[in-house]
């Protein structure tokens, strides 16, 4: 019971907002907490909340390592990202619009609860140029191959897994081609970047299949064009999503 209730705790994604236009992503969710704080209050707010939460996930991931059974089962997981959370750095002049993702990921568990996994993505991030109406974009795909390993009950009822893993290849690439006299400048990933996720599972009954969610987040290095007119730093990219994916226990 301790398990079930530390996996369903973990569910809350509160790990990786950082920074203010993620508190505003995550406002979305708590409008009706949130309306009872003035708005000048209510980044105060959800900071504070996430620090809490923090903390409780830290012992909960502990809950789960130290109180769960291992498992002694086999699993095939598939994933697929269903929200990016990365978005452009803000400034003047330009608005951000909803970034997004797409990919799939597997993953083969053995017994032992090790497992190893390959994960591709392309994220776009988009920007409006508010003078002129015209959007850019900055694109970038990865490529992961990763480790991980499993917490969870026995007959993995209910899990958790963690995963460390590097980007072997990939791209950037901004477009700023609808706006006259510029186009698109792209460049490799080079071999090295990281890669972290977390991932929470359910199976329904005895039946073998589980239903997962999941979080990952990129780090990779590019090269920076010589002649790039991109006023910043285009050698260094992140991203992140949340996932969603089913597993099938044997």
């Amino acid at each position: 019971m301790t398990c079930k209730i530390a996996c369903l705790l973990l569910y809350h994604q509160f790990l990786n907002i950082k920074n203010k236009t993620q508190v505003y992503q995550f406002r979305l969710v708590m409008d009706n907490r949130l309306m009872k704080y003035p708005q000048e209050k209510r980044i105060d707010f959800i900071e504070n909340y996430i620090r809490k939460m923090k903390k409780i996930l830290v012992f909960l991931i502990l809950v789960m390592l130290f109180g769960c059974s291992k498992g002694n089962k086999n699993q095939i997981q598939v994933h697929t990202p269903i929200l990016e959370l990365s978005v452009n750095k803000a400034s003047e002049g330009y608005t951000n619009k909803t970034s997004k993702s797409s990919g799939y990921g597997f993953r083969y568990i053995l017994k032992n609860q090790w497992g190893v996994g390959f994960y591709s993505n392309e994220t776009t991030r988009t920007q409006n140029v508010d003078q002129i109406s015209k959007e850019i974009y900055d694109i970038e795909k990865n490529n992961v191959v990763d480790v991980s390993y499993t917490f969870g009950s026995k007959n993995l009822n209910y899990y958790l897994s963690l995963g460390y893993g590097l980007v072997f290849s990939g791209s950037r690439t901004l477009d700023y081609s609808q706006i006259g006299g510029l186009s698109v400048e792209e460049t490799n990933a080079k071999l090295g970047g990281t890669s972290m996720m977390y991932d929470i599972g359910y199976q329904f009954g005895k039946s073998g299949i589980a239903l997962n969610f999941g979080y990952r987040k990129q780090n990779a290095k590019y090269d920076q064009p010589s002649n790039s007119t991109s006023t910043s730093n285009f050698s260094n990219g992140n991203n992140s999503q949340y996932l969603i994916g089913l597993s099938l226990i044997y």
